[in-house]
């Protein structure tokens, strides 16, 4: 690629576009879209798209990027409309403070609750996050529970947008890999939720709290399908989801430490649910 196109000003209609994806859910969620910072989220949507994953549709990348012919040719071969912008551009545009100057647009995966539990094994957990606030927390979550072959993410409640850019970026991309299935608005009553995962899966349900519950090594985490559960950073589950739960769950801690946030809960117990399954 000898030439390159002619580069778009920041002040480009598509540009305009960019930043209402980035800032507003509802414009995320109004064009099924969903924004990538960086080259190393692109490289993960190329994979995702190659494997029937969501479709990668625009790259935007600053005329001065040391890479930018590279990525042009990338962005081609992936079947995505490839664009140059003015230097400083993604800069200015991206929600990073010192981003790397290549954005990607993908399409914003649909994944059907039931489909998603009618795909899974006998032997399977599901993470339910409920008004898991922190967008950080929710990626590091759904990342978490690619690692440790959780079948999903269902997030219901208050929980931050799973396809925000701070929750993309805590993820790693895989949110373009695993299902994940936001479920109910925020003024939505949380056990219904609940209820509909139960109801889908089959699932045995184990919630994290901060004290009094089960340690996870102690609990039957192999067997049939478990549901498992992470609350606010903040609050922990709604009591009213706590009634009804199977088990609680409480991760063993030195004596004099504080717990653990809602992240690395949610991936400790994850991982005991992976190593249980191994084990059977």
């Amino acid at each position: 690629m000898a030439d390159l196109p002619a580069p778009l000003s920041g002040r480009n209609p598509r540009i305009t576009t960019l930043r209402r994806l980035l800032g507003r859910r509802s414009a995320r969620l109004d064009a099924r879209r969903v924004v990538l910072e960086g080259r190393t989220l692109l490289d993960e949507a190329v994979a995702a798209s190659a494997s029937g994953g969501p479709a990668l549709v625009e790259v935007y990348v600053d005329a001065d990027a040391p890479d930018v012919a590279e990525v042009l040719r990338l962005a081609e071969r992936a079947g995505a409309t490839p664009f140059v912008v003015q230097a400083g551009t993604v800069a200015r545009v991206a929600s990073t403070t010192t981003p790397q100057p290549v954005l990607a647009v993908a399409t914003m995966p649909h994944h059907d609750l039931t489909a998603v539990a009618a795909a899974a094994p006998d032997a399977a957990s599901v993470l339910v996050l409920v008004d898991v606030a922190d967008p950080g927390n929710v990626g590091t979550l759904v990342r978490s529970a690619a690692a440790a072959g959780a079948h999903g993410v269902v997030t219901c409640g208050a929980t931050a947008d799973p396809w925000g850019p701070k929750a993309v970026r805590a993820s790693a991309g895989a949110v373009l890999r695993t299902p994940v299935v936001p479920l109910a608005p925020a003024d939505a009553d949380p056990v219904a939720a609940v209820d509909a995962v139960v109801a889908a899966f089959g699932a045995r349900t184990v919630g994290t709290v901060v004290a009094g519950g089960v340690p996870p090594d102690a609990l039957d985490l192999a067997t049939g399908r478990v549901a498992l559960l992470v609350g606010n950073e903040a609050h922990g589950l709604p009591a009213e989801v706590l009634e009804v739960l199977d088990a609680t769950t409480t991760v063993p801690m030195a004596a004099g430490t504080e717990s653990l946030n809602a992240a690395m809960a949610g991936t400790v117990v994850l991982f005991e649910a992976a190593r249980q399954r191994r084990a059977s």
